[in-house]
């Protein structure tokens, strides 16, 4: 039989010699716990029931069992569809390549250079990001029209600008970060702006970049307004715009809108693997060598 003197050692510590702390169930974690798992279910059914009605041959509102077909998705295939997704792929890039670089440089401006009235003008910005766009979208649609803008490459712009303020206030803060020492040190050795921003300043902030550019990605991908009030040719439409072909009014093809959704999900999903190498490497800024 143990000596129950071993068997309380035993109990009492682990082999580092720590004690051991049991987890005890209180009803605080049990019931943070429930509201975790019912919030959990929130976000799951939805992406359950896309997956379910995009191979489904008879999709409804319901989650079900699907009656699996690969018809969806070659509807959602079709030559229209995929030039909408083309579209949105090109209205996106175009719109993250203006808003990224512009903010950066804006960024860049407003950490190092002193600038009157520096902090109002960033207020001002940070009050700029919460204007929805859409409360203008009257006003801006007469202007494009006058101007005859109505198409992909203006709305792109117009896009990239709506980003604006927030990357700018995310890039700063990735510039804020970096010593100012190392810059200093690299125009003793009479290196450029450029040099300084290219060698220095960008690899170091990549992180912040990256994040910026995935937000005006994001943006505009995933905008509806206003490609639909500004771009006048069909052709050109987006596929958020190009989804209301699955609708009208005798029925809902809710199977090709799922498999739809999907496709125009990947874009953004292969955009963060891609980036997101430049998260886990640069978030913490190491040394520097002389």
């Amino acid at each position: 039989m143990a000596n129950p003197s071993i068997m309380a050692d035993l109990h009492a510590t682990l082999p580092t010699g720590k004690p051991i702390q049991l987890k005890r169930w209180t009803g605080t974690k049990i019931f943070s716990n429930l509201v975790l798992l019912v919030m959990g279910a929130f976000f799951l059914l939805p992406m359950l029931w896309l997956f379910a009605a995009s191979v489904d041959n008879s999709a409804g509102w319901q989650l079900k069992i699907p009656d699996l077909t690969d018809r969806n998705y070659i509807q959602a295939l079709q030559p229209d569809y995929a030039n909408a997704l083309f579209n949105s792929l090109i209205l996106s890039l175009i719109a993250t390549i203006v808003a990224t670089s512009t903010a950066f440089l804006a960024a860049y401006a407003f950490s190092r250079q002193h600038i009157p009235w520096k902090g109002p003008i960033l207020l001002s910005i940070l009050f700029l990001s919460g204007i929805p766009i859409s409360i203008l979208i009257v006003p801006i649609y007469k202007m494009f029209n006058y101007f005859n803008w109505l198409s992909m490459f203006p709305t792109a712009i117009l896009l990239g600008v709506t980003a604006l303020p927030f990357e700018i206030y995310l890039i700063k803060n990735s510039i804020d970060a970096i010593p100012l020492d190392l810059e200093e040190a690299a125009s003793i050795e009479k290196a450029g702006t450029w040099k300084i921003l290219h060698r220095i300043v960008i690899p170091l902030t990549m992180p912040g970049i990256a994040s910026a550019a995935i937000f005006g990605f994001v943006n505009a991908w995933g905008n509806f307004l206003i490609p639909l009030v500004l771009i006048s040719k069909a052709a050109q439409q987006p596929g958020p715009v190009r989804m209301f072909g699955f609708m009208n009014s005798v029925a809902i093809n809710y199977g090709a809108i799922a498999a739809f959704s999907i496709l125009y999900s990947l874009p953004v999903v292969v955009l963060y693997l891609l980036m997101a190498r430049s998260f886990r490497s640069g978030f913490v800024l190491g040394g520097a060598v002389r």
